[in-house]
């Protein structure tokens, strides 16, 4: 009985201190990659994605890998805020953006 008693204890406790499993840390990049400043989204895109790859290769951030995701606002008020919505519907806990004020502004309420 206490054998088997101390083996639950030992596998409980291997199980809550043993594994602990990490999630991608997402990072949203909301930049014009179309529309008439596409030449500036591509610019922050492909300096994130050297960031990131930067930083994962560093082992990433507290051992979570970062991940991007991208959101393409176009320069327009509109599509930046449905760019922050689905940034929230998909869990991205930071974002680098927007690359216009009157983007920015309107996105930073959601």
């Amino acid at each position: 009985m206490k054998t088997s008693l101390l083996s639950g204890v030992a596998v409980a406790a291997m199980l809550v201190l043993g594994g602990t499993a990490y999630a991608d840390l997402l990072v949203g990049i909301g930049a014009p990659l179309t529309g008439p400043n596409a030449a500036v989204g591509a610019q922050i895109q492909k300096g994130a994605e050297a960031a990131i790859a930067e930083i994962n290769a560093a082992g990433g951030i507290n051992g979570e890998k970062v991940k991007l995701v991208l959101g393409d606002d176009v320069s327009d008020a509109k599509q930046g805020v449905s760019v922050a919505n689905k940034f929230v519907a998909d869990g991205v806990k930071y974002v680098i953006g927007h690359y216009n004020s009157g983007v920015s502004i309107p996105a930073s309420e959601v």
